[in-house]
């Protein structure tokens, strides 16, 4: 069963990888899953719970390179619209991350999903949506010809808002 559940989480992160940042393709994800399944005896919620706290952290760090951008000509439009594209697929995916009996109310020192994700499930999903369409729309702009930061950076505000809207009703920061 171990040898599953490392096999099921090494396929998301392969799969992630062309989705999302290199960290996860490396051994960050096996640090992760080795960190959730000490405290998550339930080896489908450790690994449904692993999966989802990489798929945030490389929307995390798909926003930190947008920024990076927008505040320090770090890259280009060709890297905001590629990072935007990472976070639009992660965000359509996410809500099939958080199967029922995963969130906070039974791992509190795991995960900070709210109760709200599940018995706010629609709203959930909606409001996933709603960041995946944004960042959609940032990767559009960053793509148009002269591309300016503008633009740019008013639609990297509008996903910024739809990433807040849902962390306000849905997510528990972690305390560390």
């Amino acid at each position: 069963m171990k040898a599953l559940t490392v096999l099921a989480f090494g396929g998301f992160a392969l799969a992630a990888a062309s989705v999302t940042t290199p960290a996860i393709a490396d051994n960050h994800g096996n640090k992760l899953m080795k960190e959730v399944e000490m405290k998550v005896d339930n080896k489908a919620h450790a690994t449904a719970i692993a999966k989802r706290r990489a798929a945030m952290r490389a929307v995390s760090g798909n926003m930190k390179t947008i920024a990076g951008y927008l505040k320090a000509n770090k890259g280009g439009p060709a890297d905001v619209a590629k990072s935007a594209t990472m976070i639009a697929n992660i965000a359509k995916v996410a809500p099939d991350l958080f199967p029922a009996g995963t969130g906070m109310a039974r791992y509190p020192a795991v995960t900070g999903a709210k109760p709200e994700v599940f018995s706010d499930n629609d709203g959930f999903k909606k409001a996933s949506m709603a960041m995946a369409s944004a960042a959609a729309n940032l990767a559009k702009a960053a793509s148009a010809p002269n591309a300016g930061k503008k633009e740019i950076g008013m639609a990297f505000g509008a996903l910024g808002k739809s990433c807040g809207s849902c962390h306000k009703v849905y997510r528990q920061k972690l305390k560390k």
